[in-house]
């Protein structure tokens, strides 16, 4: 018995740390030996298309179309469309507002899901890049030039942007800031092998002739990257290209919003598996995604292995930082309003809140639910911040200092309080 769990826990405990830290360093040693470099051309200004998915979003959707009208991009080579997707609210009427700067309002009355709407919306629309966006993530002013730079290699199909999060207290917020800044990482290792995984839903671009008609249940920031790998090209990332956007700030919105995604995900690779754009990538998806979404139905069995082997010293020091591990993950739930401001805290209580999500998403996914709308999170629909609408300010304990220059280090500042 204590041979099996040991066993058990050994393969549980190593998955875990290779989804969480082998994979970087696998792809680490990989790029030393195959490592492709984009050629960019700062000057080239493709008709661009910026793609905005709406469902009830008056709260922010006037901001989102003045930060995207203010983008430094030709006018002449830029349009904004917005594909409401059952709005009943104001949201129709505001985009309407804007009709003779240029917006385009594509209005369906039935509520679809977002693929089903983007399939909609774009037919017959002319463009060479399209760019997808949210309603509720602000780009920063050179966002679409940084985006297309990338596209002047004729290899390069698709450009992932960065998401970055502005601060909030909470545990949740800083939980999810201190994610992204994972995934960006983990988005610059792939970008270096011309194969990023999956797209920002809030800024990615494609070539217009690569972009497929989307799978109702799949989303369309998992299936883009797929359909351009597909076909040949690479999929790069420019953190440089930012979105700026305000985290979730209520428990139930981020363990919502993360079950969806990871059902959705489930969904698009079961959709897509044959046709994902071949073996590495499959091996990327493994690693990057379908572990580390099996780490919260792993951990209650890491914990009851590790039960069964408190008779040796090691496995029951092992036990002992489990156990604290899960007493300030605790601690972190009751203080998750921002109270008390420390990592030691908000790291295990996200790690939980993250795992348990997974937990409930593959149940979701075994019992067939494939959760195609979309329940916004309202804490991340504030309008009104400038900081927020256009992000140059440093925001540190609800201190504004001075703008920046626009320039790289501007960037870092703004990572560096998410």
């Amino acid at each position: 018995m204590n041979e099996a769990a040991g066993v058990v826990f050994i393969a549980i405990l190593g998955l875990v740390v290779y989804a969480y830290a082998g994979y970087p360093v696998l792809l680490s040693l990989i790029g030393i030996f195959r490592r492709e470099k984009t050629v960019r051309d700062e000057s080239s200004t493709p008709r661009v298309l910026l793609v905005v998915s709406v469902h009830n979003e008056e709260r922010i959707i006037r901001e989102k179309i003045e930060n995207s009208l203010a983008l430094d991009y030709p006018p002449d080579r830029l349009r904004v469309l917005v594909a409401s997707d059952g709005s009943v609210d104001a949201t129709n009427d505001i985009v309407r507002e804007y009709e003779t700067r240029g917006v385009i309002l594509k209005e369906f009355d039935r509520r679809e899901g977002k693929s089903a709407t983007l399939n909609k919306a774009l037919l017959g629309i002319e463009a060479d890049v399209l760019v997808f966006s949210d309603a509720n993530a602000f780009y920063r002013e050179d966002a679409i030039r940084k985006l297309v730079r990338n596209l002047a290699d004729e290899r390069v199909g698709c450009v992932v942007g960065r998401l970055l999060y502005l601060t909030n207290h909470s545990y949740v917020g800083k939980g999810e800031g201190l994610y992204w800044r994972y995934e960006s990482f983990l988005n610059r290792l792939e970008s270096r092998l011309g194969s990023v995984l999956v797209g920002t839903g809030t800024i990615f671009a494609v070539r217009r002739e690569l972009f497929r008609p989307l799978l109702r249940d799949v989303a369309n920031d998992f299936q883009i990257p797929a359909a351009v790998a597909s076909s040949g090209y690479s999929v790069v990332y420019d953190g440089e290209a930012v979105a700026c956007e305000r985290p979730t700030f209520f428990f139930r919105e981020e363990f919502s919003r993360k079950r969806r995604i990871i059902v959705r995900g489930l969904t698009g690779f079961l959709a897509l598996r044959g046709d994902f754009g071949g073996a590495f990538r499959i091996f990327q998806f493994i690693s990057r995604k379908l572990i580390r979404w099996w780490v919260g139905p792993l951990l209650p069995v890491l914990y009851a292995a590790n039960l069964l082997l408190l008779d040796q010293p090691v496995y029951r020091a092992l036990f002992v930082l489990q156990n604290a591990f899960y007493v300030l993950a605790a601690v972190g739930a009751l203080l998750r309003r921002g109270g008390v401001q420390s990592r030691v805290l908000f790291v295990p209580f996200y790690f939980v809140m993250v795992n348990a999500a997974s937990l409930a998403a593959i149940v979701t996914f075994l019992c067939g639910d494939r959760l195609i709308s979309w329940e916004k999170a309202e804490t991340t629909r504030e309008p009104g911040e400038e900081a927020f609408r256009t992000p140059r300010l440093r925001v540190i304990e609800g201190k504004k200092q001075p703008a920046v220059q626009q320039d790289k280090r501007s960037v870092e500042n703004l990572e560096h309080i998410t």
